[in-house]
């Protein structure tokens, strides 16, 4: 939600909405996805190389910390899925291309925003463990935050507009204005407390003399992103503004609503300012937005307070949520993007800095996203009523579809994807998944993954998740993975591992930090990002089908897992031809636990298949052939070298062919090279694209890569 301009208004120097306050010992309501987005962006962490989650983990670790010592007592509330009655959907398309555009800018070098894709699980997983109060909606957040802190009777932390109108007597806390950072001790108590600004309605409309109840009428007038009355909007209220204001339409807007004395005159009023045909229209949205900030008791106190499962999730279209679901998605431990498929049978996928030129990241984790929809749709135990509203076939077939929305280049396009099942799902039903006995319920996961039975009991379980991912994205990312990255990601696994133990293990990586501080500035390079993109990608959904499955195997912590800037660097020395021996410490705790992730992969993927990889060295200058190239230094062997100590295996030192003349990991000539995209934003389209077909696994070769129909790639 938001309305269009308010926080400008309000926010401005020439008013006086905002009051200081030192700010303690109360409960605190926050809006969870303005907090994480916010913080993020707020305190310049990495958004070009895929995300600094230890740095951002370490952000939200201090933000909690300061409120316990002031006595805040927060309860965190996520938005969940999309609503039900869709209203908003056109509103969240044109969002979807403005995330496609921004992460094209940046991709470009440019300056935009856009926020990793693993943030709000390294969210959720760090309030679990600080024990932190956290409720993920069942469908957008906002009008439940609203309820509860009337409620509760205290204030509202978010920078979402729509706070500025809901009618709230304890009032609202802008987190910009929320100075968290600079604890400050009263001198006469001695109490701490954080400096902050505060909001409430009642007295931003008396500086109107207007009715609070008119603001909701005021708010629907302005733009939501539920109501846009463009024809209303666009009335020329500046005529009703004090001289020389700034916003000269809101406040125009605000002093024409105050001379009414209730919300049924100021609609009169604008009615008969709307032509005729457009009078039911134009009635029918102000009542509807009218609605949207009308408050009654929501159900995050109860559940909050005793765990208790709001009544509204049995009925309607939440319905086809099986009860079993409902306390793991209310605790934010299962992925909302599952009320989406099950209600609009439609899910929204993350756009990453990625290679524009290349199909979208998330190709490569939609085999995995198949079967999360084969393990939902397929509902034969359901109701009636439930299949109907939940299930959506396709004259003359009985196979299930999600439309997935992703980028086309650069433009927003959708794309009908097909629920698949392998042959250890057939039988299983979503509403009695969580009975299943938990070596079935791996097996599935291990099927999806490709990684066969043999290889998880080499894998210690804390490993095992990351790890399967790992070999999934070896075997089906495009274009394929050299060494070098392979070996880039799991040093960065290994930097995550051991960054946050004591000091005389840090002193192990302080060559991996020297190499980090000291290529701050390194540019994008494009196939790096597109990589690690996908296999984040391959992460986020390998994560949801895992709790979808009820945790067959144990969930990693994923601040711990990939940091971008890091992992991006690695990957430009060790093509540079520097070698491993010199970022890891020979008989340290670090040499070990890479020895054992990399041991893990090449048992998952076979040696033969490293053996195959690229080297993904570059040459050392433009010209020079690869036999001038080996003649220097060696750093092919140097590569290969530095493992004897690690592997019993010798690494294939097989030549190193230039990049884009390498055949890919079968044999198989890789597809040409997109033509070169243009550096500017692009236009704000949409297109829609309905055919994809989908191969399942082999089951009874769990390591089989899916195949793929070409004609699926965006």
């Amino acid at each position: 939600m938001g309305v269009e301009g308010l926080r400008t208004f309000i926010e401005s120097s020439n008013r006086n909405d905002l009051r200081s306050w030192a700010f303690r010992d109360s409960r605190l309501i926050i809006d969870g996805c303005s907090l994480y987005y916010t913080l993020y962006f707020d305190c310049n962490l990495d958004q070009m190389h895929g995300g600094d989650y230890d740095d951002f983990e370490e952000l939200i670790i201090r933000f909690f910390e300061n409120l316990r010592d002031c006595d805040i007592h927060p309860y965190v509330v996520l938005d969940g899925g999309a609503d039900h009655t869709d209203k908003k959907w056109d509103t969240l398309r044109k969002r979807k291309q403005e995330k496609i555009n921004a992460a094209f800018t940046l991709s470009a070098g440019k300056r935009a925003k856009v926020l990793p894709i693993l943030v709000k699980n390294v969210f959720r997983q760090l309030l679990h463990k600080l024990k932190v109060p956290l409720i993920q909606c069942l469908e957008e957040a906002d009008w439940e935050i609203a309820a509860l802190a009337k409620e509760w009777d205290c204030p509202v932390l978010s920078n979402d507009s729509d706070f500025y109108v809901f009618n709230l007597r304890a009032g609202f806390l802008p987190i910009t204005h929320f100075q968290w950072k600079n604890v400050n001790v009263n001198r006469h108590t001695n109490k701490k407390f954080i400096q902050a600004k505060h909001f409430t309605v009642g007295k931003f409309c008396e500086s109107f003399r207007m009715n609070l109840e008119l603001l909701p009428v005021f708010a629907t007038i302005l733009g939501t992103d539920y109501v846009d009355l463009q024809n209303i909007k666009s009335l020329g209220w500046e005529k009703y503004s004090t001289p020389d204001t700034e916003h000269a339409r809101i406040d125009g807007l605000l002093n024409w609503l105050s001379q009414f004395p209730g919300t049924d005159a100021a609609v009169s009023a604008l009615l008969k300012l709307t032509r005729n045909k457009e009078k039911p229209l134009v009635q029918e949205a102000l009542s509807k937005g009218i609605q949207e900030y009308k408050l009654i008791s929501g159900y995050l106190a109860q559940f909050f307070l005793s765990k208790t499962i709001p009544q509204t999730a049995s009925t309607g279209p939440l319905q086809v949520l099986p009860t079993w679901t409902l306390s793991l998605l209310l605790e934010g431990k299962m992925s909302s993007s599952i009320i989406d498929a099950l209600v609009h049978q439609r899910v929204s996928l993350t756009i990453q800095v990625e290679d524009f030129k290349l199909p979208c990241c998330s190709e490569t984790s939609r085999p995995i996203r198949q079967v999360i929809y084969g393990l939902l749709l397929p509902g034969e135990q359901q109701t009636a009523d439930k299949l109907e509203s939940a299930i959506k076939t396709f004259t003359g077939t009985s196979k299930h579809y999600v439309e997935e929305y992703g980028r086309q280049q650069s433009k927003l396009s959708s794309q009908k994807v097909e629920a698949i099942k392998t042959r250890v799902m057939e039988g299983l039903q979503l509403e009695t998944l969580w009975k299943e006995p938990h070596n079935v319920r791996l097996q599935v996961l291990l099927d999806t993954l490709g990684v066969s039975s043999e290889t998880v009991r080499e894998i210690q379980p804390a490993l095992q998740l990351q790890l399967f991912v790992t070999s999934y994205w070896l075997v089906n990312a495009q274009p394929p993975p050299s060494k070098v990255h392979l070996w880039g990601l799991l040093l960065g696994m290994v930097y995550g591992q051991f960054s946050s133990t004591p000091q005389t293990q840090r002193d192990m990586l302080l060559k991996l930090k020297k190499l980090q501080s000291g290529r701050r500035g390194i540019s994008l390079e494009h196939k790096t990002a597109h990589l690690y993109s996908q296999w984040q990608s391959c992460l986020k959904w390998g994560l949801c089908l895992n709790r979808l499955l009820c945790f067959p195997v144990s969930e990693p912590e994923v601040a711990r897992l990939y940091r971008g800037r890091l992992v991006h660097d690695v990957v430009e020395e060790l093509r540079r031809g520097i070698t491993l021996h010199s970022l890891l410490v020979r008989g340290s705790n670090t040499e070990r636990l890479f020895k054992q992730l990399k041991d893990a992969v090449v048992s998952s993927v076979g040696e033969d298949f490293i053996k195959k990889m690229r080297s993904g060295l570059m040459h050392r200058a433009a010209g020079k052939t690869q036999r001038d190239f080996k003649g220097q230094n060696q750093p092919v062997d140097e590569l290969s070298s530095c493992f004897e100590h690690l592997v019993c295996e010798d690494i294939d030192n097989c030549e190193d062919d230039d990049d884009d003349n390498d055949d890919d990991l079968k044999g198989k000539s890789r597809k040409s090279k997109a033509k070169d995209h243009k550096t500017e934003n692009p236009d704000v389209s949409y297109t829609t694209r309905t055919r994809h077909k989908a191969k399942a696994r082999n089951a009874d070769h769990s390591s089989k890569e899916y195949d793929r129909d070409a004609s699926s790639s965006l």
